[in-house]
């Protein structure tokens, strides 16, 4: 209704031919004045010269005239508006509510869109890290999708360069020590993933490399080919534990083999040669310094099939309308990087890069640190172990992409009142379990009376608009913020209310239908069960 009002106040203000700034028309939720309150005669009655009652009253005659769903407007001194809606409006939002069942909140932007994100290098179990991309980037695509684009999710697999050398070394010494003491280098990776992809190779292969060693072709392709296999496997496992999909995966060492790297990069200008490198002038596109290509080696950097892989993406069948990158924050520096290539050739208002923080996991009181480099890491499988897939599904997302997530297992697991993910579940089950015996009809809906009908309706409308918000700016913690406030009033509105056996009964379990609908329908993008029972 907000939004309607500030449509109809605009088209006053250009019949009127008044100076005005739409963003500064703001149409706000009331609680002491109205529905909904605007102080707009106040901020544009001196520009345009008029007194700001004068023009209040104006705005007042205009709008009773455009067929609003309002049951008065209200002039307050020394100018403001309070706006009343129509008893009957309400009742309206809960039949569409009702009618459009799981296909409320839907909208239909009509965009094409690439979201890439978790693509960790396949040398390793998953970690808390890549959990919060894959848990940002899976409610993300379903929102957006939610709201009527068509989105393809992407993982890009980084098989290719020194990681991957490094990874091979490290299975190798690992299945070495298997038969005979064998030296770690110091720049291998020393966690227990790698001992267990030492021994799954050996379940393979026995002692068939027991006397081999990488500088034989043979025996780095195994080894090469088996450790990204055995890690990329587990990483889909874990992926699909977490209920998240992908539609792709890209791979980095095929934009080589296929020679894409190289016909990409060919599109590139401002290319020159130094020092028997090959360069990139992005220092000219907003970039903090040009950046090599090949390096004098004519060893291909991380940056040319970077590049090849987003101009790959953007010229893909799919034909996005624009990207999405979920990136850590320590790729800050990266940014800028990746912006000024694509600007060379017109794409960098394409590209949208997300920069998420790091997970601390808290256990007893005290944090559980992570380093892959010292064998300490807490996967994704650990923590699937203490606590369930929602949890971690709602608790990773309900913080800012851009704030640090201190996870806390002990709430996250909690079957009480303090877990606010306990509370939105337990909302949905007490409405789920009243519904179920008692039968209701839209048609026979009569306007709603009371404070804390008409609030938990104003508030069930606004579905509507945070998942169209977040579709747009992508701060998917919205919908868990929303979520809680919802449970909170219903949980409210069910323990002060009698909801059966009441002469307004059907028009309460109407009420009830629409919130089971909308909390149903938000766990859904978050991706958790709405549970029918606790």
């Amino acid at each position: 209704m907000n939004k309607k009002i500030k449509q109809k106040i605009i088209k006053f203000l250009e019949n009127k031919n008044l100076i005005f700034e739409e963003n500064k028309i703001i149409v706000e939720k009331s609680r002491n004045f109205g529905d909904y309150s605007s102080n707009i005669a106040l901020i544009f009655a001196k520009k345009n010269k008029i007194e700001p009652l004068n023009l209040a009253k104006e705005i007042k005659d205009f709008l009773l005239l455009e067929g609003l769903d309002l049951e008065k407007i209200e002039i307050a001194a020394p100018g403001f508006l309070n706006f009343f809606v129509s008893k009957n409006e309400y009742s309206k939002i809960i039949k569409n509510i009702i009618e459009k069942d799981e296909n409320f909140g839907r909208a239909n932007l009509g965009k094409k869109i690439n979201i890439e994100f978790v693509s960790a290098n396949p040398t390793g179990f998953l970690h808390l890290g890549h959990l919060r991309s894959a848990i940002i980037g899976d409610i993300l695509a379903n929102i957006i999708e939610f709201s009527g684009n068509f989105v393809l999710r992407e993982y890009y697999i980084n098989d290719f360069g020194n990681q991957i050398d490094r990874l091979v070394v490290s299975v190798f010494s690992r299945y070495q020590q298997i038969f005979k003491d064998f030296p770690l280098p110091e720049d291998a990776y020393f966690g227990e993933d790698i001992v267990w992809a030492a021994k799954k190779f050996f379940e393979i292969y026995d002692n068939k490399f027991e006397n081999s060693n990488l500088s034989d072709p043979e025996t780095y392709k195994t080894f090469r080919e088996k450790s990204v296999e055995f890690f990329l496997n587990e990483i889909k496992v874990d992926l699909q534990n977490l209920s998240i999909k992908f539609d792709k995966f890209s791979s980095e060492s095929e934009l080589f083999s296929s020679k894409k790297v190289q016909k990409n990069l060919g599109k590139l200008l401002f290319v020159y040669k130094k020092e028997g490198a090959t360069w990139l002038q992005t220092s000219k596109f907003g970039d903090q310094k040009d950046r090599v290509l090949i390096k004098n080696t004519g060893e291909f950097t991380y940056f040319s099939s970077d590049i090849a892989y987003h101009l790959e993406k953007i010229n893909d069948n799919f034909q996005p309308n624009f990207l999405i990158n979920v990136w850590g924050a320590d790729h800050i520096g990266y940014v800028d990087r990746i912006k000024s290539a694509l600007k060379i050739v017109n794409y960098d208002q394409k590209l949208n890069i997300l920069l998420y923080q790091l997970v601390k996991l808290v256990k007893n009181g005290k944090e559980f640190k992570m380093s892959k480099r010292k064998g300490q890491t807490f996967t994704i499988k650990d923590l699937l172990e203490v606590v369930n897939v929602d949890a971690i599904r709602y608790f990773i997302s309900e913080r800012s992409y851009n704030s640090l997530v201190e996870f806390d297992v002990e709430l996250a697991g909690a079957i009480d009142v303090q877990n606010p993910l306990f509370l939105i579940q337990y909302a949905h089950a007490r409405g789920s379990k009243l519904l179920a015996n008692s039968p209701l009809n839209i048609e026979k809906l009569s306007p709603f009376n009371g404070e804390s009908q008409t609030v938990l309706i104003s508030k069930l409308k606004q579905f509507e608009e945070i998942v169209l918000k977040i579709a747009k700016n992508y701060k998917i913690n919205l919908l868990n913020k929303y979520l809680l406030e919802l449970a909170n009033l219903f949980n409210s509105f069910y323990s002060n209310s009698k909801i059966l056996g009441n002469e307004n009964t059907n028009n309460l379990l109407c009420l009830t239908k629409a919130v089971v609908i909308v909390l149903r329908n938000g766990l859904k993008l978050l991706g958790i069960k709405a549970k029918e029972r606790i």
